[in-house]
């Protein structure tokens, strides 16, 4: 029994050892975990901190975005993926009277805008004009309508531009009195001849061919300032460049066939290239440009019109055989009274240019020093043409048509 205390006692005090050694690790961790909670504590604090500062800077931006939305001149709608109406600014509730949150936009639509328009700009059954950009809200579903008023400005521009217009028409009407004087003169010489009678009938038909030739020469130079004066004033609608494009051509034949010319219509569009526009303005411009060419490549010249497609719209090149036009003059010659010629008006290409801006197209032309000039022309298509993809207009059958409707004679 004695030897058995010392055993038990050495037991004892390991065992004490063994409790002093986990209680000073206790204290170690719990200290630790304490200067862990502290810093925790203080991280915590601070993105508490942070993110009350970036929620007072959200709430902040908030209030001045929607002071700015308020005090914006421009409408601004939001509208859902669904159509439906979630927010607009005071722009908008005066531009559109019955503008409701929670409505349907397409509603708005058909009551307040004048229906069958296309592109940017719309006008509203009360009168105004404004100019819509759509934009989407990703990643959220949606879009936000922004809508400028352009009423006011755009009334500015086409008083500034009949200013223009009637400065313009001021030089040319004194460009024209100029211009004809000379066949207004002859033909009145031609005609006293007329009255003659001791004229022979070849005599008579001559002094008749002459005054027709001097009066419409006139007629021409008359139209032309009156097609510069009036501008790209049209209503667009939709058209066929093909058919109107064979009418050009059953125009400038007689004149090709008496000066022994070639004029052919290559069309490669398929059979058909609608575009939106004005068939009475394109058709007097393209006369224009045609006949143009028929008195810069003299007899025996060659003209060839070619319809194609192009990559954002239908192109149209007419292409002749003439002398050219050199290179210092390219940039002018589509300036208003800029001619090369004695007896023009410098108004033809002028009034030709102005048909195509106004058609949302462009014009430029193609000429070498050694000869031969082509003016290429560029419609956009008609909007109707593009698929349901959106990847573009439908294309038409590679299908090319010539039509050689005058042979050389000489």
């Amino acid at each position: 029994m004695i030897s058995g205390k010392p055993a038990q006692k050495q037991q004892l005090e390991n065992a004490f050892q063994v409790f002093n050694q986990v209680s000073e690790q206790l204290a170690v961790s719990y200290s630790q975990l304490q200067e862990r909670v502290f810093q925790l504590s203080r991280e915590l604090a601070a993105a508490r901190t942070e993110r009350m500062r970036q929620l007072a800077e959200t709430e902040r931006l908030a209030h001045w975005m929607a002071q700015l939305l308020d005090a914006l001149p421009a409408a601004v709608v939001v509208i859902d993926d669904s159509g439906f109406i979630q927010q607009f600014n005071p722009a908008a509730e005066i531009l559109f009277s019955d503008l409701t949150e929670g409505g349907l936009w397409s509603d708005v639509q058909e009551t307040q805008f004048i229906p069958g328009q296309q592109g940017d700009e719309y006008r509203l059954n009360s009168g105004r004009l404004v100019s819509m950009t759509r934009r989407t809200l990703h990643p959220e579903p949606g879009q936000i309508l922004l809508m400028l008023d352009i009423t006011t400005t755009r009334d500015l521009q086409e008083r500034l531009e009949r200013r223009q217009r009637l400065s313009a028409m001021g030089e040319m009407a004194a460009q024209l009195a100029h211009q004809i004087r000379t066949p207004l003169s002859s033909a009145l010489l031609y005609t006293a001849h007329l009255s003659r009678d001791d004229l022979s009938r070849e005599q008579r038909e001559r002094f008749s061919g002459h005054t027709r030739t001097r009066l419409s020469h006139m007629e021409r130079q008359i139209n032309q300032m009156l097609a510069f004066a009036r501008g790209g004033q049209f209503k667009p609608r939709k058209l066929d460049l093909v058919p109107l494009l064979h009418e050009l051509v059953q125009q400038l034949e007689p004149q090709a066939r008496e000066d022994g010319l070639l004029l052919d219509l290559m069309d490669e569009s398929g059979g058909q290239a609608e575009i939106l526009g004005n068939p009475d303005a394109l058709l007097g411009a393209l006369v224009n440009l045609a006949r143009n060419a028929l008195e810069h490549v003299g007899q025996g010249g060659e003209i060839h019109i070619r319809l194609a497609r192009a990559a954002d719209g239908w192109q149209l090149c007419f292409q002749d055989n003439g002398p050219g036009i050199p290179e210092e003059l390219q940039t002018r010659i589509f300036d208003p009274f800029f001619t090369t010629r004695t007896d023009g008006t410098g108004l033809g290409l002028a009034v030709v240019q102005d048909v195509v801006l106004s058609h949302q197209g462009r014009i430029r032309v193609q000429s070498e020093s050694e000869g031969g000039t082509c003016f290429i022309l560029t419609l956009p298509a008609d909007p109707s043409e593009e698929d349901i993809t959106g990847q573009g207009p439908i294309a038409h059958p590679p299908e090319i048509q010539k039509l050689t409707v005058v042979r050389n004679s000489v």
